[in-house]
């Protein structure tokens, strides 16, 4: 999964689980050895839910199963699909599910992974007001001090004070621990010889600057481009103001376009893309007050569509769109958090017909740090087009515009169009594969434009192909035989040893990510989350240090059993 960037701190829990670990053997975890401990009375239930599209990630649930079961414990482990079951029951679930636990429709703890990102900014993911469906605080952790960090953090512009916040935070988030790391990931990526910048360009562009489908070069005579992934795309959707999905993102990242791109991993700055300008002189501003933003938009650049062209009209509309209630972005608690409201985003320019360009200035309520990082890499999207849906913009989501493989055309028959590399062209359901092809009116800017890519020799992908294969063994099946160019880094292929000694590092990326694995814990569960519906707190409700509120956080004596003996 993808989400805004956010720093987690070393844990008082360490798990140390086997990346040797194979799938395969899941179901023949024992349980309850000779040492382990026959019960708890009463007794300690809840249930452990974990993605089926992670064979790691199901075999590090499988582990620490077993070890809870071992301590005494009525642990249970449930795997389902990210769309729609474990969307419905954490990310993004109806106001009947939010808090509940597993067995009334919500989670008890899940196991998720959460790309970091390069800014650490924990005020999406954590704050209070940013409690999902509209917001990206799944855990529903409600914390005094975690608000008052967090807010500090996002509106310090002093990077050294900004990073004393942030090691504040850390210590908050390491004592309460509404999520608890298992790891700090190194991804790989595996490819066939077809691309031979391909390991360069992975170690790279990957996320948050994925997918770098437009970066690749391409051996004599090759022009597409297959790459399997283990998540479903679409999941929640090709919007990407409407989805969290890691996977998503494979498809969504090569359409739409935004006001700034971070240009890769390495150097790590922000390069105009819809924003006019150049990586020295972008087309944005901030005044002297700290709150207000002037963006300039790049003129003459079309839509896929051939409208022409992106304008200040599409930026407000799409600022507007973000955080109207009835669209239902996850994202629209924290864009409402920062931009202010719709009233906050004005047009000062709307640009000339059949040109586009303008500028949009944003009048944020108070500084954020991160404005160019977070709110300007907003995927820009076309009003031309939405603007059909604004009697009702809760029809978006199950549009073919948003979901091509089982959209409705009632409103409008338009596939998903933005102004990126590639365009979308269509899906196909006997194999689950999404078909972009190449963009021939790709605009240029730094580094990523048509013209930029071309003088390095790269964009020769004509047809780009995202398919879901479910399964680290059926993945490098079809790897090996030629079926597929590329596996996803979200294959874990270190639990296919075998497979990586035969394929060759020469065919491997191998980089450290801005991800983790960790198990998130719903902060509104009466065992896990408050500790007020405990053992000891039921038995002892006089003791002060068992009345728990939703903001004192994770139970500490669940967050220090020892575990991790395997």
């Amino acid at each position: 999964m993808t989400h805004n960037g956010r720093p987690v701190a070393r844990a008082a829990l360490i798990l140390m689980v086997s990346f040797l670990m194979a799938p395969a053997g899941l179901a023949a975890v024992s349980v309850h050895g000779v040492s382990c401990a026959t019960g708890l009375s009463p007794s300690l239930h809840f249930t452990l839910l974990v993605p089926t599209s992670n064979p790691a990630r199901r075999a590090w649930a499988a582990i620490i199963q077993s070890e809870l079961q071992c301590l005494g414990m009525d642990v249970s482990r449930v795997e389902l699909p990210f769309s729609p079951n474990i969307y419905d029951r954490a990310l993004t679930p109806p106001a009947s599910n939010i808090g509940k636990t597993f067995d009334q429709g919500g989670f008890d703890i899940l196991f998720v992974g959460y790309n970091l990102g390069i800014d650490p900014d924990p005020y999406s993911l954590y704050h209070s007001s940013q409690f999902a469906p509209s917001g990206g605080n799944y855990y529903l952790w409600n914390n005094a001090q975690d608000d008052n960090l967090t807010n500090l953090v996002k509106g310090a512009l002093d990077p050294a004070v900004r990073a004393n916040y942030v090691q504040q935070w850390q210590v908050l988030a390491n004592n309460e621990l509404p999520s608890i790391p298992i790891l700090y990931d190194k991804e790989i990526v595996a490819f066939d010889s077809n691309f031979p910048n391909a390991q360069s360009v992975f170690s790279l562009y990957h996320f948050p600057a994925w997918p770098p489908v437009e970066h690749l070069s391409t051996a004599s005579g090759v022009t597409s481009l297959i790459l399997a992934e283990t998540g479903q795309a679409p999941g929640q959707g090709i919007v990407p103001e409407l989805s969290t999905s890691y996977y998503d993102l494979a498809v969504s990242g090569e359409i739409f376009g935004a006001l700034a791109i971070r240009n890769d991993t390495i150097f790590q700055n922000m390069v105009p893309e819809l924003a006019a300008g150049t990586d020295a002189s972008p087309g944005w501003s901030l005044a002297a007050d700290n709150t207000t933003w002037t963006v300039n938009i790049r003129p003459n650049v079309p839509w896929q569509d051939s409208v022409c062209c992106v304008n200040a009209t599409d930026v407000k509309f799409t600022f507007d769109l973000v955080q109207n209630d009835t669209f239902g972005s996850p994202v629209e608690s924290f864009v409402k958090g920062i931009v202010g409201g719709i009233d906050n985003v004005t047009i000062t320019n709307p640009g000339v017909p059949g040109v586009g360009g303008g500028t949009v200035v944003f009048h944020l309520p108070s500084p954020y740090a991160y404005f160019v990082q977070n709110i300007l890499t907003t995927a820009i999207l076309p009003s031309h087009i939405l603007k059909a849906f604004s009697a009702d913009y809760s029809l978006i989501d199950k549009s073919l515009f948003n979901n091509p493989a089982t959209g409705s055309t009632a409103v409008s028959a338009s596939l998903p169009r933005g102004t990126g590399p590639y365009i979308y062209k269509d899906y196909n359901s006997a194999t689950s594969t999404n078909h972009l092809m190449k963009n021939a009116n790709y605009f240029d800017f730094p580094d990523w434009g048509t013209s930029a890519l071309a003088a390095k020799g790269q964009f020769g992908v004509q047809d780009y192909y995202v398919r879901t294969i479910v399964g680290g063994d059926q993945a490098v099946t079809a790897l090996s035989s030629g079926e597929v160019d590329i596996l996803d880094s979200q294959y874990h292929l270190e639990t296919q040893p075998n497979f990586l000694s035969t394929w060759g590092s020469s065919k491997l990326s191998i980089y450290n990510s801005y991800g983790v694995q960790e198990m998130g814990v719903n902060m509104e569960h009466p065992v896990l989350g408050t500790g007020t519906a405990t053992p000891y707190a039921l038995a002892h409700p006089g003791n002060a240090r068992q009345q728990r509120t939703p903001q004192d956080g994770f139970d500490r004596r669940l967050a220090t059993l020892p575990l991790g003996r395997t």
